[in-house]
């Protein structure tokens, strides 16, 4: 079982999380001061991961020389700085994780299990790659011998062939099959789409002449109203001038009898009457 090392640099802060049990790899915690960062001794068969918890001054003292001195280091194969207060922002780029404030622990302990994981990856490829050079010859062998058993069963192998063939010729058949139904599903889906397009225009056309009727009956009833008004008021029209000839009727005979009073009246009086 590979072990792991977490060097936990601080000047005093806990390590925010609690260790938990890896099936693939043992891991420890080692607590380093903060000021004695550079006396860590790593081990290249191990899994090193270096875990720096700072302050803002402290990271503004020392992330340089810590950078410098571990971010490129062949046997450190993860680094993460930890702020413990707000207001600290990387000054350079590098393969360091800064992490942001608050510490978010579910977070930290998944980029951790990551980092771990992929470092046991890179060694088993590693091994697989070395023990595959070192065996060349073996399987070289082996090959060989492959070779001649697959010539014995040549003709074996190519009835498996045609056979294969004929079961992929069969497949594509399906595919095309397959397809023509969609294709038919296709049709009949738009075909259905487009009835209800028709119905829903047939039933807006049906609403606007039902409008048009509805618009033309009120424009009906509107003109008979005015004629009836038009009517009404000719009616009206005809009694006033009736009524005004009979009063200047009235006024003419009524003149007359005033004209013959006078001229009477003249001739008791004897006046002379034209």
């Amino acid at each position: 079982m590979t072990h792991t090392k977490i060097w936990h640099v601080t000047s005093g802060a806990e390590f925010p999380l609690q260790l938990w049990k890896n099936p693939q790899v043992s891991i420890e915690l080692i607590n380093v001061p903060l000021e004695e960062w550079q006396s860590i001794e790593f081990n290249r068969e191990e899994i090193n991961i270096v875990f720096v918890q700072v302050s803002k001054l402290e990271w503004e003292k020392f992330n340089q020389k810590i950078i410098r001195g571990l971010d490129t280091h062949p046997q450190v194969h993860f680094l993460i700085f930890c702020p413990t207060e707000a207001g600290i922002s990387p000054s350079n780029k590098g393969n360091f994780l800064l992490l942001e404030y608050p510490i978010h622990k579910l977070e930290l302990k998944w980029l951790i299990d990551k980092s771990i994981q992929a470092e046991l990856y890179k060694r088993v490829s590693l091994e697989v790659s070395t023990s595959c050079l070192s065996n060349i010859g073996f399987f070289d062998g082996l090959f060989e011998l492959a070779r001649k058993e697959n010539q014995d069963k040549a003709d074996a192998l190519k009835a498996y062939e045609k056979f294969l063939e004929y079961e992929e010729e069969i497949k594509k058949s399906q595919d095309k099959l397959n397809q023509a139904i969609e294709k038919v599903n296709e049709l009949r889906q738009k075909e259905l789409l487009e009835l209800h397009e028709r119905i829903k225009a047939q039933e807006k056309l049906d609403e606007l002449r039902e409008k048009e009727l509805r618009e033309a009956l009120e424009l009906r009833e509107a003109t008979q109203k005015v004629l009836e008004y038009t009517a009404i008021e000719e009616k009206g029209m005809e009694r006033i001038i009736r009524a005004q000839d009979k009063l200047f009727r009235y006024s003419e005979q009524e003149i007359r009898e005033l004209m013959a009073e006078n001229k009477e009246l003249k001739k008791r009086l004897g006046i002379p009457v034209d």
